[in-house]
């Protein structure tokens, strides 16, 4: 399965990476944060405001959403990135208010919080970066933000982390955390954190998803970039929970340097792929619990597609197999009908051999080379009757192996 974690232990040569257990956004080294209360979802006292801080400058790498209307925070935050890559100090994020759809005044609000929370936090203005989720097309409550914006900055500190996960969230029903000890040779180590939200508007390049990430970790900004990449496109970007996309998704990370381990700057290295190895566990591990909170009383859905000659063929596929609502109904209802993800696959518009078609329902085989398979029916109906199911589309043609996730709801 692309998205299930590893054990918690995991080794790659003679370097792992560990669990932190209890661990949280501020656990590597010279981190801070904290999440306060102040007013921003109606008729509620929940924490809605939270701040990551670094005591010292980090190498800062990001992806934000493809949306054309990108809301205001992710403007501003694309804007800041453009001057400052190397020395970043802070992200502020805002619940219950996505600042979507608010034009310039949206803008000129977002400029001001960061503008705010820099001068709070005496740093130079450009070490902030936003994130904001919540409700489209209404201005944020101001005169509220300010006054949570000096608290939460004289409210950070080495163990707010808890409190920053839980004030991120919106529809969730739960914080999504994950904190690693990533061990490189010659006892040099660092730790890895990362703290998510996201149940709804999920879709690949990203969806409501708002995913911050610390590590105390020395390595170069190019580096770390192309790090993040290749740990989102294996990870969030393998999500379609319900085919929308936001315009507020982003993944942050920040890189502080202070376990003082000799800068990476080499991804030949040992210990960049035990880095990557680590951060692409992190990113999948949070990915996997989106999912399981957004499906409730559903059903997790993998579409697996083998055997394609090239990623956007595979992904043709998966996209259509996780569109067909007949299938989705088969599977909520657990009724054995394997039917439907054929006329998806077939239906998808990516090129493939029909007579080197096979497809599993689990570990069921039915239809091999283009030919149903005898198969063990009441096998079948387990299959679909799990609260977890996977569809392997094998289309016997190429060497890429790809896997998208998705859900049922009870309302579907």
């Amino acid at each position: 399965m692309q998205l299930g974690f590893r054990p918690a232990h995991a080794h790659c040569g003679t370097m792992t990476y560990t669990i932190f257990e209890d661990g949280h956004i501020a656990s590597p080294t010279g981190f801070r944060a904290t999440g306060v209360s102040c007013g921003l979802k109606d008729g509620s006292k929940a924490r809605d405001l939270a701040l990551v801080y670094s005591v010292q400058p980090a190498k800062v790498a990001a992806l934000f959403t493809t949306s054309l209307t990108k809301a205001a925070p992710v403007f501003l935050s694309q804007a800041i990135l453009s001057r400052n890559r190397e020395a970043m100090r802070a992200v502020m994020i805002n619940s219950g208010h996505a600042n979507a759809g608010t034009g310039q005044p949206g803008l000129t609000d977002a400029v001001e919080c960061a503008k705010l929370a820099a001068d709070e936090l005496e740093i130079p203005r450009d070490g902030v970066l936003l994130m904001s989720t919540g409700v489209i097309g209404v201005p944020l409550p101001m005169l509220k933000l300010r006054d949570g914006i000096r608290r939460a900055v004289s409210e950070l500190d080495s163990g707010g982390g808890k409190r920053a996960a839980v004030a991120i969230l919106t529809t969730d029903s739960r914080p999504k955390e994950r904190v690693l000890r990533v061990q490189f040779r010659e006892g040099q180590r660092c730790v890895l954190a990362g703290m998510a939200k996201g149940t709804r508007l999920i879709h690949p390049h990203l969806g409501t998803l708002l995913c911050v990430l610390t590590t105390d970790l020395a390595i170069e900004q190019r580096l770390l970039q192309q790090a993040l990449q290749h740990s989102v496109e294996r990870s969030f970007n393998r999500l379609n929970l319900d085919g929308d996309s936001s315009p507020n998704d982003s993944v942050i990370i920040l890189a502080n340097g202070a376990s003082a381990n000799p800068p990476l700057s080499d991804v030949t290295t040992r210990e960049f792929v035990t880095f990557q190895e680590a951060l692409d566990a992190l990113c999948s591990d949070l990915a996997q619990q989106i999912v399981r909170d957004a499906t409730g009383t559903g059903k997790v859905m993998h579409v697996r597609v083998r055997g394609a000659t090239s990623d956007e063929t595979a992904r043709l596929v998966a996209e259509a197999v996780i569109r067909s609502r007949t299938l989705r109904t088969a599977v909520k209802r657990g009724v054995a009908d394997w039917g439907p993800l054929l006329a998806a696959v077939g239906a998808s518009g990516a090129e493939l051999r029909p007579e080197l078609l096979t497809l599993r329902v689990g570990n069921v085989l039915v239809l091999h080379e283009g030919m149903v398979a005898p198969y063990d029916t009441l096998a079948a109906v387990q299959a679909f009757s799990g609260p977890e199911i996977e569809f392997t589309i094998d289309l016997n043609a190429g060497l890429i192996d790809l896997t998208l996730t998705t859900c049922t709801w009870h309302e579907e």
